[in-house]
């Protein structure tokens, strides 16, 4: 038989379920898997984000979507997101889990409040594992899925306050919440573990961890990011449609427990 990886790269007849649809990248993941040939299911909190994302495959792509809202922290919320995934498709092959927060730029350790903390834990973690628990017994009842969770580069490297100096909002200095540190270093230990406990039933479960996304920062912000870069710049958003093409596919079918790390050589340093 030839080995064709064409064939490996193609989502065609395959439904992927991706949370935080309407956020930064979600759309760039949408549009990677529609591309593919994959049917998807865009949930997110935002109504116009979700919904945007859903007409920009339909009209790009030819691709089936449903957008549906969903609180990724309520647990009720995201079992009938998966439930009406099923509904809808039959099936769900792939689980991007993209949704995040963080509930101030602004603000350091200790001047974060319980609440705060509590608040983007529930969606940048607990929100990934409620996901992942509520489609799991789909993919083991199929004996396959591939899961793939959105990390950072805040999950592996501590931050480097110099690269905020000169950017402000509302007049305060620009910081790393330290939820979203401590969150996204979860993600990657929360994605081998899944790797490990559910290769058996034929579930993959891989990370990606972007370095920093160009989305509109201050020119001070990005010259400053842009040195620390062996590349030189940041990424566009569109440089993270091959690493989830990939880890959706068949191409990466021996691949699982792998954080992909997407930041232009930042961590190799």
């Amino acid at each position: 038989m030839t080995f064709s990886l064409r064939d490996q790269l193609s989502l065609e007849g395959q439904v992927a379920l991706i949370t935080g649809a309407g956020n930064i990248l979600g759309p760039e993941f949408a549009a990677a898997l529609a591309e593919f040939g994959a049917d998807l299911a865009l949930a997110d909190i935002d109504e116009d984000g979700r919904e945007r994302v859903a007409r920009n495959v339909r009209d790009s792509y030819g691709a089936r979507a449903l957008a549906m809202a969903v609180d990724i922290a309520d647990e009720a919320s995201v079992n009938r997101m998966v439930e009406t995934v099923i509904a809808e498709y039959g099936r769900i092959d792939v689980l991007i889990c993209a949704a995040a927060t963080r509930s101030g730029f602004t603000k350091e350790l200790h001047e974060y409040s319980l609440a705060d903390w509590e608040h983007d834990m529930g969606v940048n973690l607990t929100g990934m594992f409620l996901s992942a628990k509520h489609v799991i017994p789909h993919f083991i009842e199929q004996k396959s899925g591939a899961i793939i969770n959105i990390a950072s580069i805040y999950g592996i490297l501590g931050p480097d306050s110099r690269i905020y100096e000169g950017s402000l909002y509302m007049g305060q200095q620009i910081s790393t919440p330290p939820t979203y540190a401590a969150s996204k270093g979860g993600v990657v230990a929360l994605t081998r573990y899944q790797a490990t406990t559910l290769a058996q039933h034929g579930i993959r479960a891989n990370s990606i961890t972007p370095g920093g996304v160009f989305s509109g920062q201050n020119k001070a912000f990005v010259a400053r990011y842009s040195y620390r870069v062996p590349m030189g710049r940041m990424a566009n958003r569109e440089e993270l449609r091959g690493a989830v093409a990939f880890l959706a596919s068949d191409a990466s079918s021996y691949v699982t427990g792998h954080n992909l790390v997407v930041d232009g050589g930042l961590s190799a340093w």
